[in-house]
């Protein structure tokens, strides 16, 4: 076989070979895709009542698109405050996320227990939200002040009892 031939063969086989594999990869289609991580991520959030609870909530755009005007709200029990910082994000590139401060402050009668929340995050492309799980921590230092007044009373009641019947023995 002559050199040209040889060049000319191995040309069109390149191409022919180049040609199917352009067709046998399709093309991706673009996916919108927003995912909310929530730090401290324990399955109970310890919070207390009456106070600023903060916590931490990022937003990563897990898709191939930009996601824009992302707007938070939460679903809450009645009375209590929940907010973020930022409220909106103008615009999230795909593979990228950002942090926003979420700060939530019960009722001021809300009793000990788990409560839970819905965070929502809305776009002009998507909505997305997360279920969390709350605990209330009541303070334990005034059941601790009303077992030690509880103990002093009994110790004080022991005392004098055994002062009075000690001097009706002499």
């Amino acid at each position: 076989m002559k050199p040209v031939y040889r060049l000319w063969w191995s040309l069109l086989f390149a191409t022919v070979w180049t040609i199917s594999l352009a067709m046998a990869v399709p093309a991706q289609p673009e996916r919108i895709d927003l995912s909310m991580t929530l730090s401290p991520n324990n399955y109970y959030n310890k919070i207390r009542v009456g106070e600023d609870n903060k916590l931490f909530l990022e937003i990563r755009n897990i898709g191939t698109k930009n996601v824009t005007n992302i707007r938070m709200t939460a679903v809450r029990p009645d009375g209590w405050t929940i907010e973020f910082k930022p409220a909106v994000i103008d615009s999230l590139g795909a593979g990228s996320a950002q942090t926003l401060d979420v700060n939530v402050r019960p009722n001021s009668r809300a009793t000990k227990g788990n409560y839970g929340i819905t965070l929502v995050a809305e776009a002009n492309e998507i909505k997305k939200a997360r279920d969390v799980r709350l605990t209330i921590e009541t303070g334990s230092l005034f059941w601790l002040w009303i077992g030690a007044g509880v103990l002093l009373v009994l110790v004080l009641v022991f005392v004098f009892i055994f002062v009075r019947t000690s001097r009706q023995s002499i």
